[in-house]
């Protein structure tokens, strides 16, 4: 196998775990512990808020470090809190706190391993990187996909042994990493604490003086706080509470998001990608914003489901058009301090998205909240689009 196939491979399994971790965590909160949405939110944010803080370190670590070396050993160690929320979940002890807990672990890994995947990729992708960056989102979310049907086996055999098989997947994807060559890191410049904080400032700076890292970091800040914060914290209430559905329904809804993500992936890899990046970029979140609205209006479950894999639809042409800018932008010698930065807009605006959807959830109802998210992104792509150079951005 090449190196890229090698890394593909550590890839797929991760985020098959990762698909199937979106659904357990949410049913065991809202199926086994029944919680509300200031429940929820609350357990979903402790997953999102380590990267909110730490992306930026992690992007330090991974230009630092030998990328490959640091995703092996971090997804090893995911499996730990994993197993860890398997005893307790099999003891019938499970709480919040145990829920708030696993979330932090989990978030803290996500925080190191994201940034690390982004510069590995930028190794093994080859010349065409956007060839290589719309295969990769493809095989993500197909993997996520399937990891979330998986997981509603847990209606028939149970969460621990479904939690079980989450942690082997993470240990899998470890040892397809570990094929792959070492990757020559950046030797750190001598100093201590305020080094390493001068050199996520140069990231920083990197970002804010170049169009084209700042204004899509626009765009991922607002996805981040108004798609994937209602997202985690929204849709499994809706399921639960407006559909009655249990967790084969749940994870039948969040596996339609990524497969209408891996099919859009493939149309652009079929076309040979997409020239004038920014405005497909806002048109996708416009497309996106409409399905979130359609399912706002109170939709039939079936009506719902057709409308999550639109939305994924769309959502495969921002993601790989805001991450190929990136990519292309990023420059060698600090590539993953800024792309870390990128992943802050995506996973640091989620906690802020979590704690709104929340709110409003329980104000006025989970479906006028998703309503409210849709209009306020129609009017942030409104501004984007006069205000900004995005639509002329390739």
């Amino acid at each position: 196998m090449t190196q890229f196939a090698w890394f593909v491979a550590g890839v797929a399994t991760w985020f098959g775990a990762w698909g199937m971790q979106s659904v357990l965590f949410s049913w065991i909160v809202v199926g086994e512990l029944h919680a509300g949405p200031e429940w929820v939110s609350a357990a979903q944010t402790s997953s999102m808020l380590p990267t909110l803080f730490l992306l930026l370190f992690g992007g330090l670590v991974a230009d630092r470090n030998d990328p490959r070396r640091v995703l092996v050993w971090l997804q090893t160690a995911a499996a730990l809190p994993v197993l860890a929320l398997a005893a307790v979940v099999g003891a019938d002890v499970v709480a919040l706190p145990h829920l708030i807990v696993f979330g932090l672990c989990i978030g803290t890994v996500t925080a190191f391993t994201m940034p690390a995947r982004d510069a590995l990729l930028s190794h093994v992708g080859g010349d065409n990187l956007m060839h290589a960056v719309t295969l990769l989102t493809a095989v993500q979310f197909g993997a996520q996909a399937l990891g979330s049907l998986l997981a509603g086996a847990a209606s028939r055999v149970g969460s621990v042994a479904m939690l079980a098989c989450e942690a082997a997947l993470m240990v899998l994807g470890a040892l397809f990493l570990a094929r792959l060559e070492p990757v020559p890191p950046r030797p750190a410049p001598a100093g201590g604490r305020a080094t390493a904080l001068g050199d996520i400032a140069v990231g920083l700076r990197e970002v804010s003086r170049t169009p084209k890292l700042r204004a899509p970091l626009a765009l991922v800040l607002a996805v981040g706080s108004l798609f994937v914060g209602p997202f985690m914290v929204l849709f499994p209430l809706i399921v639960r509470d407006v559909y009655a559905g249990g967790v084969r329904d749940l994870s039948f809804v969040l596996m339609m998001f990524p497969l209408g993500t891996i099919a859009g992936s493939l149309l652009m890899r079929a076309r040979g990608g997409i020239r004038r990046k920014g405005r497909a970029a806002l048109l996708a979140l416009l497309f996106g914003a409409s399905n979130l609205a359609a399912i706002g209006s109170g939709l039939p479950f079936a009506g719902m489901v057709a409308a999550t894999a639109l939305w994924g639809l769309s959502g495969s042409v921002f993601i790989n058009c805001s991450r190929t800018l990136y990519q292309e932008a990023a420059p060698a010698a600090h590539r993953g301090r800024v792309l870390s930065v990128y992943q802050v807009g995506f996973m640091g605006g989620s906690p802020i998205g979590a704690v709104l959807a929340g709110v409003l959830g329980q104000q006025i109802g989970t479906l006028s909240a998703l309503l409210v998210f849709a209009a306020v992104m129609f009017l942030f792509v409104a501004v984007a689009w006069l205000a900004s150079d995005l639509v002329t951005m390739e």
